[in-house]
Parts: C-alpha cells; sequence; structure tokens
C-alpha cells in the first residue's frame, strides 16, 4: 500500500512539472511580442523551484496537527484577505481593484495563497459533520461565506465564482441527504435566474450589493460584442490569435495584451496551433483524472472529499480561463493554472498539490 501512496504521490508531481516545462515554453513565446523588458521565463523557473520547495515542505507535514488546529489556518486565512479588503499600507491597488500585498519588490495575491487552506478547512468540516446534514451545511456554508465575501469585495469575481464552485462541490460530494442536494441545486438555479432578472431590469439593485459598473460592461460586452468594440478589444485579439494558429501554428508574433498571464492559452493556440493547444488539454484532463482517481482510493472520508474539491477547483479554473479567452465567457482576469506567468498563482497551485501529498499520506498512515 505505502508503494500504491508512492505511485500516487509521483504522478501527480510528473504532471504537475510537465505543465510548468510548457508553461516556460508558452511563456517564452508569448513574451517574444516584446511587450515587456523582463525575463518572464528566468522568474518563471524560480517560482516553480520556490513553489516546488514549498511543495515538499508541506507534503511532510503533520496532517493530523493541522486537522487539530484547522480554525487557526481558516482565521489566517481570513485576516489575509480582510487586510486587503481594508487597503492596510502594503496593499497594493491595480487598475481599480486591490488584490495583492506588496513587500518589498514581490507582489503576493492573497486569494490565490489561501485556496488550498479554503478547500482543506471545507473538507475537514464536511467530514467531521457527514452525519449531520444538515449542520455540516450550515458550518461549512458558514466557514465559506466570509472568505467569498472578501474576495467579492476586493473586487475579483473570476477567483469568487471558482471558490463557490469548489464549495458547492464538497457540499455535494460530501452531503448524504439528497433532499437538502436538490435544495441546492434549486437554489443555485433560481439564484442564476435571479441575477439575469436583475442585471436585465433592476441594475441598480445588483449596484446597491456591491456590483460594479465595469462588470455589467464585461457582461453586456460579452452577450453582444458589437455593442462595444472598445471593451471587446481583448477578446477580439484573442478569437483572431486562436483561430490563425490553425492545425500547426504560425512562426509569427501577433500582440495579444497580458499574453503572458491570463491570456496565455490564445498565445498557445497561435504559437503551436490546434495540435499544442489539444495538447496541453490532454495534459489537463490527465492531471484532473489522476486527482478524481486518487480521491477515489482514499480510505477517509476527508480525504476522497478534499481531492474532490481540488478536482473541481482545478478543473473549473481551467474551464473559467480558456472559457474567457475564446469568448464564451465574460473577461475575469483568471490566471491558467501552472501555465499563465506569476509567483502567486504558482506558489498558491504548489501549495495545494503540498496538501494533496501530505494528505496521501495521512490517509495510509490512519488506516
Amino acid at each position: 500500500m505505502m508503494r500504491y501512496n508512492k505511485k500516487m504521490s509521483e504522478q501527480i508531481c510528473i504532471f504537475v512539472a510537465l505543465l510548468g516545462i510548457m508553461s516556460c515554453i508558452a511563456i517564452y513565446f508569448a513574451q517574444q511580442t516584446e511587450q515587456y523588458q523582463n525575463n518572464f521565463v528566468f522568474q518563471q523557473i524560480l517560482f516553480f523551484v520556490v513553489g516546488f520547495g514549498v511543495c515538499f515542505l508541506i507534503a511532510k507535514s503533520n496532517m493530523a496537527f493541522i486537522r487539530k488546529h484547522i480554525i487557526w489556518f481558516y482565521s489566517a486565512a481570513v485576516l489575509l484577505l480582510l487586510g486587503i479588503v481594508l487597503k492596510v499600507p502594503f496593499a497594493q491597488e491595480v487598475n481599480g481593484a486591490t488584490r495583492w500585498y506588496r513587500l518589498g519588490g514581490f507582489s503576493l495575491q492573497p486569494s490565490e495563497l489561501v485556496k488550498g487552506i479554503f478547500v482543506l478547512v471545507l473538507a475537514h468540516f464536511a467530514a467531521k459533520y457527514e452525519k449531520k446534514p444538515i449542520k455540516q451545511l450550515l458550518i461549512v456554508g458558514g466557514l465559506a461565506c466570509p472568505i467569498l465575501w472578501l474576495l467579492y469585495k476586493q473586487p475579483d469575481l473570476g477567483t469568487t465564482i471558482v471558490y463557490l464552485v469548489t464549495m458547492l462541490t464538497i457540499l455535494l460530494i460530501a452531503n448524504k441527504s439528497w433532499k437538502l442536494i436538490a435544495s441546492l441545486i434549486l437554489a443555485g438555479i433560481l439564484s442564476v435566474c435571479g441575477f439575469l432578472f436583475l442585471l436585465l431590469d433592476h441594475m441598480e439593485w445588483l449596484e446597491a450589493i456591491g456590483f460594479k459598473k465595469y462588470q455589467f460592461a464585461r457582461i453586456f460586452t460579452w452577450l453582444d460584442p458589437a455593442s462595444d468594440p472598445n471593451g471587446a478589444y481583448q477578446v477580439n485579439l484573442s478569437l483572431k490569435a486562436v483561430g490563425s494558429g490553425m492545425l500547426t501554428g504560425r512562426n509569427g508574433n501577433m500582440y495579444i495584451p497580458e499574453s503572458h498571464t491570463d491570456m496565455i492559452f490564445s498565445a498557445i493556440a497561435h504559437q503551436f496551433g490546434f495540435i499544442g493547444v489539444s495538447l496541453l488539454l490532454i495534459v489537463f484532463i490527465f492531471f484532473i483524472k489522476i486527482l478524481i482517481e486518487t480521491g477515489l482510493k482514499m480510505t477517509k472520508s476527508f480525504s476522497s472529499i478534499l481531492f474532490a474539491g481540488f478536482a473541481m477547483c482545478f478543473a473549473f479554473n481551467i474551464f473559467e480561463n480558456i472559457a474567457m479567452s475564446i469568448g464564451l465567457m465574460p473577461l475575469t482576469g483568471i490566471p491558467l493554472p501552472f501555465i499563465s506567468y506569476g509567483g502567486s498563482s504558482i506558489l498558491g497551485n504548489m501549495i495545494c498539490i503540498g496538501i494533496m501529498l501530505a494528505v496521501i499520506r495521512y490517509d495510509h498512515e490512519m488506516e
């Protein structure tokens, strides 16, 4: 069994390393447009080296100790996000949004760093109260809501949606009451319908609860690009880049805003075409598949719930970024996991991997 657990951990690490290599190649070609002077490839390699170091440190941690003191980790996550919303002195505002801490020459984005803690906390309490469905729903929902609200207030709607979908997945996987699950699904459908109704007929009500005008503009531009050609500029460039790649990609460099970060999928499609994009998606699919299979083979409900949460967190994040790049969803400014350039994104994802590796070992030890 120990050999099998080691094999699962190795498979996860191999696919993460493969995604890291693909990331550096994609960033190298993306920066050939000379939008920036920085050597993003070298910095990304450095981020991965640090990320793997943090990952392996977390993998060696005592998960039983962490679960015993889980509320302290949750409190730390809330405080990190609260500092952003309160705009403490070293909180950094960029393009009207405060999402980063500026420490010396480094910027850290808490919403990426606390992702692993969010899933860990919800999985812990979902497993702890799995025989009490209503109490489970109230506690998991009650713990998730402050974090969701703090993310939304930054504002960071794209990341908020990822966290929300992750929370709902954990509840659906962990909850044993089909009536409660059906109620959650119905509530979700009604919420979406209600949002669309307010968006079309009572936008001022949405503004009163904190929605911003630029968020409405992005949604309307997504629904009708012709209504605002300037607003659809970035999406149109992205679509042209994706389409121009054709089967094998093109050698010429095409200007795409943020091609090394949020729009890196478009840069990959342009440089490597359908074949390159297909290869990337295959690697992502196998990565998610391994997470799901590992979760199904865990012996403890906590471990299975945690892997389900991380699998959905990564899967929806991937879907949201790609859908944004090809016009299927409004622009949200969310990175492509393990591929987009960014220290906070890489470090946050590697923290998640470290937690999963620690849980694999913990699950074996608790047999």
